[in-house]
């Protein structure tokens, strides 16, 4: 079954359920959705919950943790609602790591006492991110003492901005993590746990940062180069963290970094998804597959054909943020084109509204130039903003 929820489903990923004929939940999301009527196969909410209830590990996926809510309060007992517990929650995914990573740093604290509380003791460089969140809402790179105070009143208005636009479930700012700084190149993987528990990847990207304060999701590259050096070493860690837990028939979206040693560490595991707001469909222009049919199906990509015959161009998906200071009120526009000149080659556009979304765009595209992808890096959504 897939659960479409909001804030954003593809035109890809529905035409790709319309010709599939795959279930769909019968919810809001649908209903207000803009989707001819009669296109989707839809399945009550009774009816799903009770036949997912004799699933021992259920086959199910969404295109936004949104529809973590239903799962958890439908099928509160499965196996399906213990991973999402246990990866969505940062704090409880770090204490299942600590025998994988004994001397990995982490401090969980509640937020009101983040705010009291006095950097004395923390030893920094660390990172601080909501316990449950999503993309980088409340994730902040603190590098010394001194710039603690700052962070954390930011950090209470980014909070306070979450609150309007997502769910508890999604992003919650009740409980924080203060971790150690992973120092080296930030990946993330699409990939699932087949019905065997066995990892099977669809996609790896590379995620740069312009410099050591940047946690921005501006641009994710991928190239044949990128698969080749890691798509085995990648595939060991999710192996042993699926084996952990015996995760079966799930999908997910791991962010990871590798150390100038090699060490590769996981930072977070998103559950029951592939990239956001379905970004994951870069993947048909990178490697010419459909991620949500090889999940559905249980296909496993042929990588040595698949790598063999793709182009050496490096591609990637790009996220034009709406800024932290944005002022919705004064809002008259955003100059689509000339922010996408900055673009050599561009293979598809989304634009997003940004009154209700903390995007003005997602942008498909690729290049063969470093100096492109430092150039999107340094854009600044702001100087495109027409008020």
């Amino acid at each position: 079954m897939i659960i479409i929820e909001k804030p954003y489903a593809s035109e890809f990923l529905i035409d790709t359920i319309v010709q599939n004929d795959w279930g769909v939940l019968d919810n809001t999301a649908v209903e207000e959705a803009d989707i001819e009527e009669g296109a989707f196969d839809l399945i009550s909410s009774d009816i799903a919950k009770n036949y997912y209830l004799t699933q021992e590990y259920p086959l199910i996926y969404s295109n936004s943790e949104n529809a973590i809510t239903w799962v958890l309060k439908n099928l509160p007992d499965s196996n399906l609602s213990n991973y999402i517990k246990l990866f969505k929650d940062k704090i409880a995914f770090r204490e299942m790591l600590q025998e994988m990573f004994p001397d990995f740093y982490f401090k969980a604290v509640e937020f009101d006492e983040l705010k009291k509380m006095t950097p004395d003791g923390i030893r920094f460089p660390v990172v601080v991110k909501p316990s449950v969140g999503f993309l980088s809402f409340g994730v902040h790179t603190i590098k010394e003492s001194k710039e603690w105070k700052d962070v954390i009143s930011q950090l209470e208005k980014e909070m306070r901005m979450a609150a309007m636009m997502y769910p508890n479930h999604v992003v919650n700012s009740t409980k924080f993590l203060i971790e150690e700084m992973i120092e080296g190149e930030e990946y993330a993987v699409d990939a699932y746990f087949d019905r065997d528990g066995e990892p099977v990847i669809l996609n790896i990207f590379q995620h740069p940062f312009l410099n050591s304060k940047d946690v921005s999701d501006r641009i994710y590259l991928m190239s044949v180069g990128i698969m080749t050096k890691y798509m085995a070493k990648f595939g060991l860690l999710l192996r042993e963290i699926g084996q952990l837990k015996n995760i079966k028939n799930f999908p997910v979206h791991i962010e990871l970094r590798v150390t100038k040693d090699g060490k590769i560490i996981p930072i977070e595991v998103n559950p029951m998804r592939f990239a956001g707001w379905c970004t994951t469909d870069v993947a048909k222009y990178a490697w010419g597959i459909n991620v949500y049919e090889y999940f559905y199906d249980q296909k496993k990509p042929n990588w040595n054909e698949i790598l063999a015959n793709a182009t050496r161009d490096v591609f990637y998906f790009s996220m034009a943020e709406v800024p932290a200071n944005f002022d919705r009120k004064k809002y008259k526009g955003f100059e689509y084109e000339r922010f996408l000149s900055n673009y050599s080659n561009v293979l598809e556009v989304r634009r997003i509204n940004p009154l209700d979304n903390p995007l003005f765009a997602i942008i498909f595209g690729s290049t063969t130039s470093k100096e492109e992808v430092v150039k999107i890096l340094s854009l600044k959504t702001q100087d495109y903003i027409k008020s």
